[in-house]
């Protein structure tokens, strides 16, 4: 079971949180055991923990709203709403609305993003697509469709 909780914290083949959760056969996030200090609100969200994990993507958030890159936050975004958690759709309508308004350092990924979200169901994209289509260049938007398969 925790082996599938941590499948969606993998990118690119690396553990998106390193911080191992201790745990002897437990088979949800309350058996596992964290050490506290340092390194605690990781190991919660590796070891599943929804809420832990939507902290560390707010983190990311409002980290990314400072540089610009919203890879993080979309990620887990992404992870919590497949889950049907309620705060990781929320999460996930908020970086998309930052996509939408150029706050992502790269337009094209934030356009290919949303049209991958959009193909995956997630039914507002529409006008937030066109936002961030509205302030790309010609090229860009162009690169941003091929990519996106449209």
């Amino acid at each position: 079971m925790l082996a599938i909780a941590l499948t969606p914290l993998l990118w690119s083949g690396v553990l998106m949180y390193p911080a191992a959760a201790q745990q002897t056969n437990a088979q949800d996030p309350a058996e596992v055991q964290c050490a506290e200090g340092d390194g605690w609100l990781e190991c919660r969200a590796a070891a599943g923990d929804r809420l832990a994990m939507y902290r560390l993507g707010r983190n990311a958030y409002e980290q990314a709203r400072a540089d610009g890159d919203f890879t993080e936050a979309l990620q887990m975004g992404r992870t919590l709403a497949a889950t049907g958690d309620k705060n990781g759709a929320r999460l996930l309508k908020m970086v998309h609305l930052q996509l939408s308004w150029g706050n992502h350092k790269d337009y094209v990924q934030a356009y290919v993003w949303m049209v991958e979200d959009q193909q995956a169901g997630v039914d507002y994209l529409d006008k937030l697509i066109r936002n961030l289509g509205d302030k790309m260049t010609p090229e860009q938007l162009a690169q941003a469709k091929a990519l996106a398969g449209q």
